[in-house]
């Protein structure tokens, strides 16, 4: 386990978090119409790099329509402005969508993913972010996916493994993390619940 640095040292984590309480929002107040079809978390990661280029035009964004990769896996999105450079990754599911016990893996897995970018040095931080209407997410999980509960108000302490009998992607189990994370999910709207991540440098991660 090793600690994390101040948010506030990092002032583009909070224009990728502004820029995304300002979508989230929209879809909450029905001012923007769900993202839909297959392609519909790409859209959404559409409608989050505008916001950010609206707010913050001297960023420089690559994704979500060619990605960049590190570690053999594709970010959904990276803004970089000056020496810094934040990784996001971002999830976004309807009571349509189904593999509930699946998509809590895959968000710690994306916590998991985002570590290691942060760690590398070549990111300066992560966000990992979530927008659903499937309250689902938001309850006490039981069975394989017990250990990987998105329930809101959850507090993963660094350190703990978590444990499944197997995972659609491809992950170690048990998966551990290296920092603490609360999932704090905010109502925006009738339906609508976001959550929020924010995954900091570690302080003896080299520079």
């Amino acid at each position: 386990m090793v600690d994390q640095v101040n948010n506030e040292s990092i002032p583009l984590v909070s224009t990728v978090l502004s820029a995304w309480q300002t979508v989230v929002q929209n879809v909450g107040r029905g001012e923007t119409n769900p993202f839909s079809g297959r392609a519909k978390e790409k859209d959404m990661v559409r409608e989050l790099r505008r916001k950010i280029e609206q707010t913050t035009p001297d960023t420089n964004i690559v994704g979500p329509d060619f990605q960049e990769s590190s570690h053999g896996c594709r970010i959904d999105l990276v803004v970089a402005q000056g020496d810094d450079r934040i990784a996001v990754e971002a999830k976004y599911k309807t009571d349509r969508d189904g593999a509930v016990p699946d998509n809590r893996k895959a968000a710690f897995l994306d916590l998991y993913r985002l570590e290691l970018y942060v760690k590398s040095g070549e990111y300066s931080a992560g966000v990992f972010l979530w927008l659903t209407e499937n309250r689902s997410y938001l309850t006490q999980a039981k069975g394989d996916s017990a250990d990987f509960s998105t329930h809101s108000g959850r507090r993963y302490v660094a350190g703990t493994p978590l444990r499944a009998s197997r995972a659609r992607n491809k992950m170690p189990l048990p998966l551990v993390l290296s920092g603490n994370y609360k999932f704090h999910w905010k109502r925006v709207g009738r339906g609508w619940h976001s959550l929020a991540i924010p995954v900091l440098p570690f302080a003896n991660s080299p520079p």
